[in-house]
């Protein structure tokens, strides 16, 4: 595995104040999961579940509570100085809003350049190549390296986001809502951007998405989040063919299709998520859950392989495989 997280935690103490009450958020609670180099893998789910606290893990943004990420084997809070250095320069990221994440006063070729020039000293003609080739691989006039993003639609300054990650020449980007921002004839556009991007250059991704379309389409494996836990992993042509966890069996229910006569086979959760301040005990999804059984308030599932590369928390696995056995 390229990438690797092991029993990943993330918890936030708050302080109180005059708009909190003192506690803890349990962010990531227990996170497991692997990246193959040249893979894509989504992380799903609900809004607060998690998925955007372990990507600024993974980018060092944040320091694990405990657990570990690892990249070529190697963990990233052991890392020398050496390490962490080449580790940035390999590892990028693009972010939801494209109207957001450059800066308004640089222009572009100073955007592209920058993540090149804190990693190595180039020459001033080197580095105008380098910026029109980046350009050109995403679609854009080397004439767009001398204006400013505002000059540009958001699905251009996207492909500036996406110019800019590519620079330093990574292994791994992730991407953080990558056209959710955008408007919907152009999304199309960039995802085919994306792909053909890691074709040519072998790269690996993490896409934190709650566009299961999207997801369903550009992602080789999937992982489903709910309240900080993992409920379920694997491919995600088996993981939407035969979702197992009853939360997933919801999401991919509330999926729309173009189809007026599709009527999703599952029965509706119950209730909003609870709070990542006081996660329920058990299972954290029991309290909505359609199936739950009476142990599932008590004890939390354990990870069960499915084979097939998939795998789910759930007890209802458990009471299938008993009465199949």
């Amino acid at each position: 595995m390229l990438v690797e997280l092991r029993n990943l935690r993330k918890h936030f103490t708050l302080g109180g104040g005059l708009s909190f009450r003192r506690g803890t958020v349990f962010a990531v609670d227990g996170v497991s999961f692997g990246i193959a180099a040249g893979e894509t893998f989504a992380l799903v789910g609900e809004s607060g579940c998690g998925k955007t606290t372990i990507a600024k893990m993974v980018l060092m943004l944040e320091r694990p509570s405990s657990g570990a990420v690892h990249f070529g084997g190697i963990d990233l809070q052991a890392m020398s100085g050496a390490e962490t250095r080449s580790y940035r320069r390999q590892v990028q990221a693009v972010f939801q809003d494209p109207f957001a994440s450059l800066n308004p006063r640089l222009r572009v070729k100073t955007i592209i350049a920058e993540p090149i020039l804190t990693q190595e000293r180039v020459e001033r003609a080197v580095l105008r190549r380098r910026i029109e080739e980046l350009l050109d691989i995403v679609g854009l006039p080397a004439g767009a390296a001398d204006l400013f993003p505002h000059e540009f639609s958001g699905g251009q300054r996207q492909r500036i986001a996406i110019a800019r990650a590519l620079a330093p020449n990574p292994r791994f980007i992730v991407l953080d809502e990558p056209i959710s921002a955008l408007d919907v004839s152009i999304r199309a556009q960039i995802l085919n951007l994306l792909a053909d991007i890691q074709q040519r250059f072998g790269l690996t991704y993490l896409v934190i998405a709650h566009d299961l379309a999207l997801v369903e389409h550009f992602s080789d494996r999937v992982g489903v989040m709910y309240l900080g836990n993992l409920v379920e992993s694997g491919p995600t042509a088996e993981v939407f063919a035969q979702p197992r966890h009853p939360y997933t069996q919801a999401l991919l229910a509330s999926v729309l299709r173009p189809d007026p006569d599709h009527r999703p086979r599952v029965d509706a959760i119950r209730g909003e998520i609870a709070s990542a301040m006081s996660p329920p005990s058990g299972c954290k999804f029991h309290p909505r859950c359609p199936h739950a059984l009476e142990h599932c308030a008590v004890e939390a599932p354990a990870w069960r392989d499915l084979g097939g590369g998939c795998a789910a928390a759930c007890h209802l696995l458990e009471t299938s495989h008993a009465q199949s056995a």
